[in-house]
């Protein structure tokens, strides 16, 4: 029997429905990219941020040239004022440290809101250390002056990470508290075993030369002396070291994958000779060439220019935590806890090891921000009694900006220190208060840690057809 026209139309009770035709998508290659990144979020979590900061200028003083002007001051200040990039990235690098040391915590399931008392205590113990000891050369003192700053904000943070492990008490209570008490403990070592009894303000004496982090504009002359060049080496030459251990395999392998397949341990051994001589050369060649080639040609000739080599630390410690994390076994125990703790604990992992690893290595990062501060950009070069920064807090937004990722931590701090130190030409440039800056960051943060909102505003579907999940650790007692 031949089908009828209506019966090719109307299908049949409980036949499958025809799907329609695919819709045409407009650039589909940059449409699926964009959709698929992790970056797109965070980026219209900043733009929705700052559009509705200008609205707010716009009705607190009545006119939309107000916003312009606020905007043009920030981005002048920031940028392009005499300075004003190179103070931009000094407001970074303490971003930097702290953002990682949140990350770190966040991985492992770690919520540390107590990194501002953790920098308190490494920017003290890096004082003490820096002006305790006199005479030193840099290659021993200003390394000694760094593990001292890391070690105090590791013990620090090890103190609530040790109640949570034996106690259960939630890190977010105890880190809060521990906050207040480095405060109070600063104050009082400040004012009392530590202060410079030779100076008017209160203040801790100033640390030796050898202690100090360069500034870039001292970095000439700072190779002239052997020792100085030989610390610089020392440190290329084990950068050269690790490289050349991550890439000369991975050479290996492309040109003889069969052989390097069967030869398993054998071959990584067998390359050792040349991964350190790479390591050797490279140090060689930075000692005898850098002090040379700074003298002949240098970038950074104001002598009023604070920016440091802590700059270059920051970078090297992003890089050092995202290996950390996704390359080695200790990370992936990390990530697992902070993932699913039970899984972890079947698995043979230990909890109570990782909790006090993570939150350790979180204060050892927050410490040395605290370390760069006095080290770097002080300029007493000590540690005064008002040190107060904000920095720790801030840096938790700046954690989630950057969706915990320490690569992304660079480019998310970097917009924090900008608009950091572009608030000062925009309260000049506009009359608009600098405490608008708090506004739009607590803006960026609410977007970043709510995405449907962004997703409700831009009317964009979830990856996968859902919503993405905002939580960032654990709740009380460990419970997802």
């Amino acid at each position: 029997m031949s089908a009828t026209p209506e019966s090719l139309r109307t299908p049949s009770p409980g036949a499958p429905s025809t799907p329609p035709p695919a819709r045409k998508e407009i650039a589909p290659a940059v449409g699926n990219f964009f959709r698929r990144s992790s970056i797109y979020m965070p980026i219209l979590a900043i733009v929705t941020a700052f559009v509705l900061g200008g609205v707010v200028i716009w009705i607190t003083s009545g006119t939309l040239d107000t916003v312009a002007l606020a905007y043009e001051g920030l981005l002048r200040g920031a940028l392009f004022k005499q300075r004003g990039l190179s103070e931009s990235l000094v407001a970074t690098i303490p971003y930097i440290m702290l953002s990682l040391g949140i990350a770190v915590g966040f991985k492992a399931g770690l919520f540390n809101i107590g990194v501002e008392g953790q920098f308190y205590i490494g920017a003290v113990s890096a004082a003490w250390m820096g002006a305790s000891l006199q005479g030193l050369p840099a290659i021993i003192h200003l390394p000694l002056t760094v593990l001292a700053g890391a070690a105090g904000g590791a013990v620090w943070a090890a103190i609530p990470a040790f109640l949570k492990a034996r106690t259960g008490a939630h890190e977010v209570i105890t880190t809060i508290m521990m906050n207040y008490i480095a405060f109070r403990l600063t104050e009082f070592l400040i004012s009392g075993p530590l202060r410079d009894q030779n100076a008017a303000a209160v203040q801790t004496p100033r640390i030796a030369s050898g202690a100090e982090l360069w500034s870039l504009y001292t970095v000439p002359d700072r190779l002239q002396d052997p020792l100085n060049a030989l610390l610089v080496a020392l440190i290329v030459a084990g950068i050269g070291f690790v490289v050349a251990r991550w890439a000369l395999p991975r050479l290996a392998q492309r040109r003889q994958a069969d052989a390097v397949r069967h030869a398993g341990r054998v071959a990584q051994w067998s390359a050792w000779p040349v991964q350190a001589g790479v390591g050797i050369v490279a140090g060689i060649l930075t000692f005898v060439l850098l002090p040379v080639l700074t003298r002949l040609w240098w970038p950074f000739t104001d002598q009023y220019d604070r920016l440091h080599i802590g700059l270059f630390v920051a970078v090297f410690a992003a890089v050092a935590v995202w290996w950390l994390l996704w390359k080695t076994t200790i990370g992936f125990e990390l990530r697992t806890v902070g993932a699913n703790p039970s899984a972890a604990r079947y698995a043979g992992i230990s909890i109570t090891r990782n909790i006090m690893l993570g939150m350790s290595i979180s204060g050892a990062l927050a410490g040395m921000a605290g370390m760069m501060e006095v080290l770097g950009v002080s300029i007493c070069r000590c540690l005064p009694l008002f040190f107060s920064s904000g920095y720790g807090f801030d840096a938790i937004a700046i954690s989630l900006l950057a969706r915990n990722d320490p690569l992304g931590i660079l480019l998310s701090s970097f917009l924090f220190g900008a608009m950091r130190n572009g608030a000062d030409l925009m309260e000049l440039n506009s009359g608009v208060s600098k405490y608008i800056i708090s506004l739009l960051q607590a803006l960026v943060l609410l977007f970043v840690a709510a995405p449907p909102i962004v997703r409700w505003l831009y009317r964009l579907r979830a990856p996968g057809g859902r919503e993405e999940s905002a939580t960032v650790t654990r709740g009380w007692g460990g419970q997802a």
